[in-house]
């Protein structure tokens, strides 16, 4: 029995219909970490593959808080979900994209954002895409550098502290001396400073370094003393802040240091000598004088 007919009819309605394949949410971009204080944008393109485009839904975690429906009145709409605000005209949907502002509303902005695309009948194809973004309280500013100098001699005893910025994030610090890390005993422990704020618990880190400027590292470094502090937080190195500053560096020169020294004492010496030189002829001439008088009153 030929059957050839009912393949060629297969691929009429395949060609015919290509409703029947799925359509794709091919991207999604959600921040995988921000801070509370920022607006965020999130995105999704999708690929219709021939549906006429029925929906697009934002869930957080399982929650809608925005629609847009191209076949309806109005074509967007928002919802109130806890953690977050979607921006008053700040979003934009079409056949093949949507994007959309959010104001946040601190930790409990955390959460899972998916982007659900529908089709119209009468197949109403699904797809959807989802990513995890984490709202935490980040460092605003570079590490801070105190007590240090612009200048230093060679031995002298360095001591120097970095202190991070408040993050709601572990923030772990690192010293480096002219591109090297201290030794370990020349870093005091890490102390720790915590304070309750914006629904986090702020933590405030600081490291110090002491040492002498002595050996290879600053004799081969030439005339300039780099101390830089790094703040870093796991897992996110784009969260990483550093902060550099330079001295200049001279030799310690005792021979040179004690010159002033030699020559206020040579000074001193030659001063010296030229009082006592001066009152020694005084009293060879008075000695002489009374020499010479004594020896008038004899011949008289």
């Amino acid at each position: 029995m030929d059957y050839s007919w009912l393949m060629f009819l297969f691929i009429a309605l395949l060609i015919d219909n290509p409703i029947a394949s799925a359509l794709f949410v091919t991207d999604i971009s959600v921040p995988e970490i921000v801070d509370f204080r920022d607006n965020v944008t999130l995105s999704c393109s999708y690929d219709m593959r021939g549906h006429t485009l029925n929906s697009v839904k934002w869930y957080k975690d399982h929650e809608e808080f925005f629609r847009y429906s191209p076949l309806t009145s109005p074509i967007y709409m928002t919802f109130g979900v806890p953690g977050l605000q979607v921006l008053d005209g700040k979003y934009l949907c079409n056949e093949s994209s949507c994007r959309l502002d959010l104001s946040l509303q601190g930790a409990k902005s955390t959460g899972l954002y998916k982007c659900e695309v529908s089709g119209d009948a009468p197949h109403f194809k699904l797809a959807d895409k989802a990513d995890n973004m984490t709202v935490a309280a980040l460092p605003q500013i570079d590490p801070l550098i105190e007590s240090f100098n612009s200048m230093y001699r060679m031995e002298e005893f360095l001591s120097a502290t970095c202190s991070s910025d408040y993050s709601s994030l572990p923030t772990r610090l690192t010293w480096f001396i002219n591109g090297e890390q201290p030794l370990l005993g020349e870093l005091h422990p890490t102390t720790d400073t915590s304070i309750a704020a914006h629904d986090y618990v702020l933590r405030r880190q600081r490291l110090q370094v002491h040492f002498y400027l002595q050996g290879q590292r600053f004799f081969q470094a030439g005339k300039i003393l780099e101390l830089k502090c790094v703040a870093e937080i796991e897992n996110y190195p784009e969260l990483r802040r550093e902060k550099t500053l330079s001295a200049s560096l001279s030799q310690f020169d005792n021979f040179n240091n004690q010159m002033p020294l030699r020559h206020a004492n040579a000074n001193s010496g030659a001063s010296q000598w030229s009082s006592l030189s001066g009152r020694t002829s005084l009293i060879s001439a008075i000695l002489a004088a009374v020499l010479l008088i004594h020896c008038l009153r004899r011949l008289s």
